[in-house]
């Protein structure tokens, strides 16, 4: 099975999307960053959000008073999209092709959140970046978890609850090529493994991302740490870039 194929196996599996659903309220902070962010930039009210998943950020903005179009490459995905979240558009697409699928149009802003990047090999986030970048009228967001913070804060087995399943995560780093290679367990209540996924994801430091946004044309106007306006700084899990087109 070749990791495109493993990638898509993962997104349309129940086990992931009871994740995804499960972290909802996550959508609504984001949300609200991306309303001061517009307030902000005076940015315009047409978002592209890609990849959308369930909708937890289309279902806020929209609340919001944003126009959301969401792309995904899961139908699933976009099946409970569609299901949660009414007032917004929801389209089959592949990230690194988004000309494809929305043609000639472009947004006031394009987000890549949740650390979007990274499943595919790098030259494949680079088409990635380069999509985005022919898509954006205003401001692109690309949120990633740092790599960083990661080398030092990762442990070997990382166990949470995302009812009803006890979810393990047993990870192991690659420094050779910054890829964290992921077996994740699904347990039922009894401890039962009912479950299970493996995937590979590239992580980035600042500076490689920085690099290859410039590289995509884009100008950065600031690097912030999460859904927060607090400049990142080395130690923080999570960068956001605030990208405009150059």
């Amino acid at each position: 099975m070749s990791n495109n194929e493993i990638i898509f196996k993962i997104f349309e599996s129940d086990f992931y999307i009871s994740e995804m659903v499960k972290i909802w309220d996550e959508g609504n902070k984001w949300a609200n960053w991306i309303k001061q962010l517009s307030q902000r930039y005076n940015l315009g009210k047409t978002v592209l959000d890609v990849p959308c998943g369930v909708g937890r950020v289309s279902y806020f903005l929209v609340n919001e008073g944003f126009n959301v179009t969401g792309i995904d490459i899961s139908e699933r995905m976009l099946e409970i999209a569609k299901k949660n979240v009414t007032g917004a558009k929801f389209v089959k697409g592949d990230m690194r092709r988004l000309s494809d699928t929305v043609k000639d149009e472009k947004y006031d802003i394009v987000l890549n959140l949740f650390n979007s990047l990274g499943y595919y090999n790098d030259e494949d986030d680079m088409d990635i970046l380069f999509s985005i970048r022919t898509v954006t009228k205003g401001m692109a967001i690309v949120n990633l978890d740092s790599r960083d913070y990661l080398i030092y804060n990762l442990p070997d087995v990382r166990y949470s609850y995302v009812p009803p399943y006890m979810v393990v995560d047993i990870s192991r780093f690659e420094p050779t090529t910054s890829r964290v290679e992921v077996v994740r367990k699904y347990l039922d209540k009894k401890g039962n493994e009912v479950g299970s996924l493996e995937y590979s994801q590239r992580y980035y430091s600042l500076h490689e991302v920085v690099k290859m946004a410039k590289r995509a044309g884009f100008r950065v106007e600031d690097i912030l740490s999460g859904y927060s306006w607090k400049p990142y700084e080395i130690g923080d899990p999570q960068m956001t870039l605030v990208l405009s087109p150059s």
